[in-house]
């Protein structure tokens, strides 16, 4: 008879414990999804800009190798710095 209530007092225990959790487990899980969201777009933008770098470099290397090795003959190459 004293398990089946201390199992009593655990299950109301524990549903009146989830009551108080639930809402604030809900609040948490929102806040990370909201999170997962912006750092999916900022990684999205990061590879889209490195992708445009990449491309530009392969630009300004077939441009060059059709101008006769420029570069490689010992011209001056400039370097922009990064904007930011």
């Amino acid at each position: 008879m004293e398990r089946l209530g201390l199992g009593i007092i655990i299950g109301v225990g524990l549903a009146s414990l989830t009551r108080i959790t639930r809402p604030t487990v809900k609040r948490a899980m929102k806040l990370g999804l909201v999170a997962f969201g912006a750092l999916k777009g900022a990684l999205g933008e990061g590879r889209e800009r490195f992708a445009d770098l990449v491309a530009e470099v392969r630009e300004e290397m077939a441009r060059q190798q059709q101008g006769g090795g420029a570069a490689s003959a010992g011209a001056r190459v400039e370097v922009e710095p990064p904007a930011g």
